[in-house]
């Protein structure tokens, strides 16, 4: 089994990579489950309705989404409905959706979970090694692939070990900049600290740069404007699993730019 993870889809820029390059990426490598985070795909801040459908159309299985989930309203008509979409498992109370989704391909059981960070996040949220632990004990399933939206690296690697050889794959999202340390962990367990972005590549992850430029040298407030010229790139991971053992086979980071 080939499993796609895709980074946030950032805006048109981002959307524009899905249509033009993901069934390209599909037929290369011969995907047959997609996971990509959306959480920025509505013209950088939250999701739609059409932009969860435009992703199903494209053949993702399940979208995640993080500290921006419901940055758009028009998420709060179609997030309980969703049953292959996955906000943060570690939102406190009675947050609408869900945490995680369990799917079958073949004789699989594939359970794709997100957990929000803490650290330079929301302190209100639930513990996300706390809440794992309570998916694992709860929902059996043979592959568990966590989407893990956090800022800090230490975080993300403190988690990745601390569940290395229970979940199967670990990725990284939120930081919209790929890292270069994808690999195995000593119990088997595929791990990388960030997938990066799809979206615009010129620009300040995502938002124009000129705008971010003049945060940083004014220290005062500035609109985040999509940037939607210039270089694209679709960042990702191709995971492959052997669907009797459920071990990591082999595994490639993808960066595509056009």
């Amino acid at each position: 089994m080939k499993i796609l993870l895709i980074g946030d889809i950032f805006s048109a820029a981002g959307r524009e990579m899905i249509e033009n390059h993901l069934d390209e990426i599909r037929t290369k490598h011969g995907i047959n489950f997609i996971v990509a985070n959306g959480e920025n795909i509505a013209h950088g801040n939250g999701i739609t309705t059409n932009y969860y459908k435009f992703l199903l159309e494209h053949h993702v299985n399940v979208v995640t989404l993080g500290n921006h989930s419901f940055a758009n309203h028009d998420i709060y008509n179609f997030i309980d409905d969703a049953k292959n979409l996955v906000r943060p498992l570690n939102y406190p109370g009675n947050v609408p959706g869900q945490g995680y989704v369990t799917l079958r391909y073949n004789n699989l059981t594939v359970t794709v979970f997100q957990v929000m960070g803490r650290t330079f996040m929301n302190s209100s949220l639930d513990c996300p090694f706390q809440k794992t632990e309570e998916l694992l004990n709860n929902v059996k399933s043979d592959l568990y692939i966590c989407d893990f939206h956090a800022e800090a690296t230490s975080e993300k690697i403190a988690y990745g070990h601390h569940f290395d050889g229970r979940v199967n794959i670990i990725v990284g999202t939120h930081t919209h900049v790929q890292t270069n340390d994808a690999h195995l962990l000593p119990n088997g367990t595929m791990y990388m600290t960030d997938l990066g972005m799809t979206g615009s590549l010129d620009s300040v992850i995502g938002v124009e740069s000129s705008l971010i430029i003049k945060k940083f040298l004014t220290g005062l407030p500035v609109r985040h404007v999509p940037c939607d010229k210039g270089r694209k790139q679709l960042n990702g991971l191709v995971v492959e699993i052997n669907d009797i053992s459920h071990k990591v086979t082999n595994f490639e980071i993808i960066n595509m730019v056009k």
